[in-house]
This record gives C-alpha cells, sequence and structure tokens, in this order.
C-alpha cells in the first residue's frame, strides 16, 4: 500500500512537471501565431496600398513621357552610386560612372583606364546604350512591372512575383497605352470641333458689328457734313453782319472826328483870340483892338504855325519809336536767370528773373543765366538776400561758371566737368568756404584758412576777362583769387542748398 501511495505521489509530481512544460511551450505557439497573424495583416495592408497605388499610376501612365521620355531622362544612372546621371562609360569596366565616382575610382587603381574612357553629351552615350537589355541581367527585356513602372526580363520577374506586383506583358501593355491615347485623341479632336465652332460664331458676331459701325460711321459722316453746312453758311451770314458793322462804325468815327476836327479848329481860334485880347488889355491899347484887332489876330496865327513847323524841323529831336527803345533795353540788358535751366524747377524766380530762392527742404536747386560770354571783359554781381547761419546738411551757396556746352547736362545730371565757382557750405560742425573746379575729371578744391562766409547784405561779385581766359572772385572789398585756362564759352551759374524754416537761401543779381 505504502508503494501505491508513493507510486501515485512521483506521478502527480510528473504530470505537473509536464503540465508546466506544456504550458510553456503552448504559450510560445499562440505568441508565433499571433506574430504570424500580424504579419499576414500587414502584408494585406500593403497590397492594399500596392493596388491603390497601382490605380493611381494607371492613370499616370497615359503620360507619354513614362514610356517615351526625351534622351535625358533614359540615360542610365550611375552604376557606382545608383543617385546621380552617368557623365562617363569606361568600356574596360563596363560601367557608367558620373563625374564624383569616376575621380574616385580612376585615380590610382584604374588610371590606366583613363585612355578608354569615353566623355560624350547625351544622345551619343545613348547610342552606347541597349535598352533592349536589362542593365542587371544584361537579358532581353519582355515583361513591364506597373508597381515599379519599367521593363523587366525574366529574372526580374522572379523578384517581382514574390513583391507580389502586377506584372503585364509588352502586347497588353501597349495596348493599354494606346486605348488609352485613343481616348485622349478623341477628347482633343472633341475640343477641336467645340473651338471651331465657337471661332465661326466669333467671326459671324465680328461680320455683324463690323456692318454695324459702317453703317454708324456713315450716320456720322452724313450728320457731320449737315452740320458743317449749317455751320458755314452761319458764318457767312455772321461775317456779312459784321462787315456791315464794320462799315457803319467806321464812317460814324470818321464823322465823328472830322467834327473833333473841326472843333478843335473852332477852339484854337477862340484861344487865340482870348489870347491877343488879353495882351492887348495889359498894354492897355484899346484903339488898337477896336481898329485892327482882326489883322492881329491873323498876324498870331501866322506866327503859332512857323513855331510848330520849326519844332518837327532838325533842330529839334524826335522821340524815337518804341522798336528802337526796345532794341537799346535789348543791348543794355545784363545777366537775368534763365527759367528753362532749372533742375527740377526747385528755384523760384522773382522780380523779372533776377532773385531766386530755394523752397525745397531736402535737395540742391541749380539754375544758370542766360548770357553767354565768349570774349571781354564782364563783372556779375550778386547780392545775398538771405543765408541763415543753421546746422543743415543742405545749407550752402555755390556761385560760378560752368561750360556752355555741358550746360544741359550740368542741370540734368549733375554733370561738373567744366565747372569754376565759389562755396560756402556747412560741413558738419560748422559754415566754411572754398574755391573749387573740376578740368578733365579732377577736382581741385581750396579752402581759406581765414573765416570767409556769405553774410546777409554782402555782395559778391564775379570778375571775368574772356580775352585772357581768367575769373576772380570778390566778397564786398575783399579779394578771394580765381582760376585761369577758362573754356571759350561759359554761363554764370548758381546752387542754392535749402532750409527747414522761413528763412531761405536767397539772392539777386544786381
Amino acid at each position: 500500500m505504502d508503494n501505491s501511495k508513493n507510486h501515485q505521489k512521483t506521478r502527480k509530481k510528473t504530470s505537473k512537471h509536464k503540465q508546466k512544460a506544456y504550458n510553456k511551450n503552448h504559450h510560445k505557439k499562440k505568441k508565433n501565431e499571433e506574430h504570424k497573424k500580424n504579419k499576414n495583416k500587414n502584408k494585406n495592408k500593403n497590397k492594399n496600398k500596392n493596388k491603390k497605388k497601382h490605380s493611381k499610376k494607371e492613370k499616370k501612365i497615359t503620360k507619354l513621357s513614362q514610356i517615351t521620355g526625351p534622351v535625358e531622362k533614359r540615360i542610365p544612372k550611375c552604376e557606382n552610386c545608383h543617385k546621380k546621371q552617368s557623365q562617363f562609360y569606361c568600356p574596360k569596366c563596363e560601367v557608367y560612372y558620373c563625374s564624383g565616382c569616376e575621380e574616385q575610382t580612376h585615380k590610382k587603381a584604374l588610371k590606366k583606364h583613363k585612355k578608354h574612357l569615353y566623355k560624350a553629351p547625351y544622345n551619343e552615350l545613348v547610342k552606347k546604350v541597349n535598352f533592349n537589355l536589362c542593365r542587371k541581367h544584361n537579358k532581353e527585356l519582355s515583361l513591364y512591372c506597373i508597381d515599379e513602372n519599367k521593363l523587366i526580363c525574366s529574372e526580374c520577374y522572379e523578384n517581382c512575383k514574390l513583391n507580389d506586383h502586377e506584372i503585364l506583358g509588352l502586347t497588353d501593355f501597349s495596348n493599354k497605352i494606346y486605348e488609352k491615347i485613343k481616348i485622349i485623341v478623341n477628347k482633343i479632336k472633341n475640343e477641336e470641333n467645340q473651338n471651331k465652332e465657337t471661332i465661326q460664331k466669333s467671326l459671324e458676331n465680328q461680320n455683324k458689328l463690323k456692318e454695324k459701325i459702317k453703317n454708324i460711321c456713315k450716320k456720322i459722316e452724313n450728320d457731320s457734313d449737315l452740320l458743317i453746312q449749317k455751320i458755314q453758311d452761319s458764318k457767312i451770314n455772321h461775317l456779312n453782319l459784321f462787315k456791315k458793322i464794320e462799315i457803319i462804325i467806321n464812317n460814324k468815327i470818321q464823322t465823328i472826328l472830322e467834327d473833333t476836327e473841326k472843333k478843335q479848329k473852332r477852339i484854337s481860334k477862340k484861344k487865340i483870340k482870348i489870347n491877343t485880347i488879353k495882351k492887348l488889355k495889359k498894354d492897355k491899347n484899346h484903339i488898337k483892338l477896336i481898329q485892327g484887332g482882326k489883322k492881329i489876330i491873323k498876324k498870331e496865327r501866322k506866327s503859332v504855325k512857323k513855331d510848330k513847323k520849326g519844332k518837327k524841323g532838325k533842330g529839334i529831336k524826335e522821340e524815337p519809336d518804341e522798336k528802337e527803345k526796345e532794341k537799346e533795353r535789348k543791348r543794355e540788358k545784363k545777366e537775368e536767370f534763365d527759367p528753362e535751366m532749372n533742375r527740377q524747377n526747385l528755384i523760384k524766380l522773382k522780380n523779372e528773373n533776377k532773385t531766386a530762392w530755394n523752397p525745397n527742404r531736402e535737395n540742391y536747386g541749380i539754375i544758370c543765366g542766360k548770357k553767354i560770354y565768349s570774349s571781354g571783359k564782364h563783372e556779375i554781381k550778386i547780392k545775398i538776400d538771405q543765408f541763415p547761419n543753421s546746422k543743415n546738411h543742405w545749407n550752402l551757396i555755390e556761385l560760378g561758371i560752368t561750360k556752355t556746352e555741358n550746360r544741359e547736362k550740368f542741370i540734368k545730371d549733375w554733370y561738373w566737368e567744366g565747372t569754376y565757382y565759389f562755396q560756402t557750405y556747412w560741413d558738419g560742425q560748422k559754415l566754411e568756404s572754398q574755391k573749387c573746379k573740376k578740368e578733365n575729371g579732377k577736382w581741385t578744391e581750396k579752402i581759406y584758412p581765414e573765416e570767409i562766409i556769405f553774410k546777409k547784405n554782402d555782395i559778391f561779385t564775379i570778375f571775368l576777362d574772356m580775352d585772357q581766359k581768367k575769373i576772380s572772385f570778390k566778397i564786398n572789398e575783399k579779394n578771394l583769387g580765381g582760376w585761369e585756362n577758362l573754356p571759350q564759352k561759359v554761363n554764370f551759374f548758381a546752387d542754392l542748398g535749402s532750409q527747414e524754416g522761413k528763412e531761405k537761401n536767397q539772392i539777386t543779381i544786381i
């Protein structure tokens, strides 16, 4: 009995051990099954995705460029890095390289291959490539993989089959493309027909509009002709009326003038009588008055006529005509500013173009004089009406001459070649003065060590000796020197800066 009990106990122990091992194995099997199920689910998902991609790719196949694209897209990629397009072909290696890979491989070990290295444009590279063979397996391309969107050989087919890719024969694939091309062509034809119809309709509408416009133009011409005739008739009538009125007015004026002349003669006679009577009264010759008053009056009348003739003779000069006066004025005309030679019309003028000032706050204004100086000695006097001593970058006055040939460029484009001038300007810390010139593209500037600055009511004079080609400057009575070797013809100019306050830079030619 004891043995049986022991045997039962041992049996129970072994059964428990087996159960534990079984449970472990069973648990592992369950895990593996679940893992396989998850894998299968993922595969199904990938298949669905590939199917969706396939549906999208079928739409893209309609583009002919994927199948028969340009030569540049059909060139093989680098067979070393598989990223860039190839630019070199080595017939010994039988490999296509990009520029980077070619340098790496043919530097040391394969240096001799460089003799056989072939570099050419894409069209020549393509001639060396056989597109009927697979690049990996050198077998004939007989199938088309839709998922990878490329031609494949029999060995590529096995790899694609493992990945569950959709594969078609070349005939089936070409038929599909042909059908899709047919659909596209039909659509294009329909669109062409619609466009033709629209063009025809538009042409018809154009013709109708042209006819309408012609009719309208004819009506306008007819109406305009009628109006012109009416206007001409009315014009003729009015002119006739005006002529009649003019004749009447002229007749009346003549009668009035004749009457006035007669009246003036009578008045003059009466005046003479009155004057003679006054004289006789003063002399108290009443007897002469009574006896020969008429004779005395006649004598005085004759003497008055003689006096008038004597005044018209050689002894007395008549007053000059207006035309001669204008000619004399033109000869005696002094310098004045030319409104046409005014930079952007910044300078304002008054006082018969002799006073100039700059109202602008942020720019310089240049203006030239009218006179051209070519010979003789000349003096230009300028009065400084206003020159405020303000700390302003735009505060300056420049007075001098410029070459007449460069006058327009100087005004429009700030062309300073051939300029000779004196300036007072604000240099950022104080007011300074200097004389400047620009000859042959070179500036020469001479700052005065003394304090010589424009002030209100100063008189600045420019002396021009065009016979010796010299210029000199003067403020009041102080000589400031000048320049030599002037051009043949020059014009006076003034450059006026601007101010922010009420006072402006203003000058007047005296």
